[in-house]
C-alpha cells in the first residue's frame, strides 16, 4: 500500500529532479489528476463497496442521500422493518407520474424509491407515525488525497499507475513531448490491466436457459 509521500519520491526519482525543481504541491496536483481520472474509469470499483444505515423520520417521505454515496452505483435500498424487503428503484419522473405526489398515507408499505436532488424519495408517499429504518447498499465516492492523511483511497493495484501519469505531466512541464506521450501510454496501459484484474467476476456465472436468475423467497 503506497502512501502519497512514496509516490512523490518515485516521481522525482523517475524524472530525475529535486524537491526544488518539482515541489510537493505540484506533484500532488499531478497525482490528484491521475487519481481522479483513474477512479473515474469505473463507478463500481469493489474497493468502494459499502452500506449505510438510514432513518426515515416520522411524518417524512424522503431521506437525505449520504454525502459520500455515488448515486449511479446504488445497488439496493432495504426496509429494515418490512422483513428486510428490498425496494424497487425507479426514476423520479416515473414516480411522480404514477403517484401524482399525493401526500399522506395511501399504502401500508413503501414499495419503491427514487433519487433526486440529493434525497431518497419513498413511494408511495406513506406517513409513518414512527421512525423507520433502511439499509442502503452501493459504492461510495473516493476521497481526495488531501483528506486522507497521505493514504491513497483506492485499490493498491491502482497506486503505481498514478506515478506514470504524474511523470507524463512533469515531462510536459519540461516540454519533452516524447516522454510525456510514453508515460501517458504507460498509465493508460497499466490502469487497463489493473481494471481487468480488479473487475473480474468473483466466480463463474452459469448460463441460464429459460429459467432466469435464481430469486429469493417472496411473499
Amino acid at each position: 500500500m503506497a502512501t502519497l509521500a512514496e509516490l512523490r519520491e518515485k516521481v522525482r526519482t523517475q524524472v530525475d529532479v529535486t524537491g526544488l525543481e518539482l515541489p510537493d504541491a505540484t506533484i500532488d496536483w499531478y497525482l490528484q489528476q491521475a487519481f481522479d481520472r483513474t477512479t473515474a474509469a469505473e463507478n463500481t470499483w469493489p474497493y468502494y463497496q459499502t452500506h449505510w444505515d438510514l432513518t426515515l423520520q416520522p411524518g417524512e417521505t424522503t431521506m437525505p442521500l449520504p454525502s459520500d454515496c455515488n448515486p449511479v452505483s446504488i445497488v439496493s435500498l432495504t426496509s429494515d422493518e418490512n422483513y428486510n424487503r428490498p425496494l424497487h428503484m425507479i426514476n423520479q419522473e416515473t414516480a411522480e407520474d404514477v403517484y401524482f405526489l399525493v401526500p399522506g398515507t395511501i399504502s401500508p408499505w413503501v414499495t419503491e424509491f427514487s433519487v433526486w436532488g440529493g434525497d431518497i424519495y419513498l413511494w408511495p408517499p406513506t406517513d409513518y407515525p414512527e421512525a423507520q429504518g433502511y439499509t442502503l447498499r452501493g459504492y461510495r465516492l473516493p476521497e481526495s488525497m488531501t483528506t486522507t492523511a497521505g493514504q491513497i483511497d483506492a485499490d493498491r493495484r491502482l497506486h503505481l499507475p498514478l506515478v506514470n501519469y504524474a511523470c507524463a505531466l512533469a515531462y510536459a512541464q519540461q516540454e519533452d513531448t516524447t516522454l510525456e506521450a510514453t508515460y501517458m501510454e504507460r498509465w493508460q496501459r497499466d490502469v487497463e490491466m489493473a481494471r481487468q484484474a480488479i473487475m473480474e467476476p468473483q466466480r463463474n456465472r452459469p448460463v441460464y436457459m429459460g429459467g432466469g436468475l435464481r430469486r429469493g423467497w417472496r411473499f
